[in-house]
């Protein structure tokens, strides 16, 4: 049997992807995660095809995609500039720590950072060669991957089918999603991997990025309407969570709905408050 060129594990939690990408005589690996089994799964099956892990690239800070790079010690752990600086501070193992109080799982050990990047840039990660994207407005720090060998475009924490967008920043997201609709439409992978839930065609990224850009967009609007004609924040603030969602959430995420109106208005308000 031909030896597969990549292969997707899914943790046990929102379901989270993990991506393994083999070469011929060694592996990466994009976001490991979850747990120290979930992890340690990974490297065997990398060991199983004569490619072990030795290259370990990181889409965001988020606990959820840091916290399997303890489990690859002999790999080279990359990441963006941004996303290295909130591992060498510590902010994301502490995050990770909390999640491991919360959820009770067992990680693979503590983040860390071998070679950071800045977005934009190719990397080179063995006999692969990455086309790193900024993809701000989920986190400040995220960061997108092709390797057009391949055909594939990996996007962290964005056009999933099991999430709806929810982010830092929404205008940054819409940015963010506005670039990709044109990247998918121009310049289309064969398969685009999202940080959560299952591979998706071009054609089928570009019709989760559109729904998602327009519920981005109709959130922003109602807010903007709301507080133009006069509305308070609260009546903006409800005129945001009556705007439908593009999909359902696990329910332990609903909470992000009103997380988005929020950091929708921090970004609306100064310039209400001068209109």
């Amino acid at each position: 049997m031909p030896t597969p060129r990549w292969e997707r594990f899914e943790a046990f939690l929102w379901e989270t992807t993990s991506l393994l990408v083999v070469g011929e005589t060694e592996s990466l690996v994009v976001d490991p995660a979850i747990s120290a089994d979930e992890v340690a799964a990974i490297g065997r099956r990398a060991d199983e095809l004569g490619a072990p892990v030795r290259h370990v690239l990181i889409t965001h800070g988020d606990w959820d995609h840091v916290c399997g790079i303890g489990g690859f010690p002999d790999a080279v752990a990359a990441m963006g500039e941004e996303t290295a600086a909130k591992v060498t501070s510590g902010v994301a193992e502490a995050s990770v720590r909390r999640a491991v109080e919360a959820l009770g799982f067992v990680p693979a050990g503590p983040p860390r950072v071998d070679q950071p990047f800045a977005r934009g840039s190719a990397v080179e990660a063995g006999p692969f060669v990455v086309e790193t994207l900024p993809l701000v407005g989920h986190t400040a720090d995220s960061c997108g991957f092709r390797l057009r060998e391949l055909g594939l475009l990996v996007v962290g924490d964005y056009l999933s089918t099991v999430e709806f967008p929810f982010g830092t920043s929404p205008t940054a997201y819409r940015l963010t999603l506005a670039g990709l609709i044109e990247l998918l439409r121009a310049d289309p992978p064969e398969t685009v991997i999202p940080g959560h839930g299952p591979p998706l065609s071009a054609d089928e990224a570009l019709g989760i990025a559109e729904a998602d850009l327009g519920y981005l967009r109709s959130l922003h609007t109602a807010l903007v309407d709301t507080l133009s004609g006069g509305g308070t924040r609260d009546e903006a603030h409800a005129a945001g969570l009556a705007v439908a969602l593009p999909r359902e959430a696990a329910p332990d995420l609903q909470e992000m709905r009103g997380f988005n109106v929020d950091k929708q208005l921090q970004e609306l308000l100064p310039a209400a408050a001068t209109a």
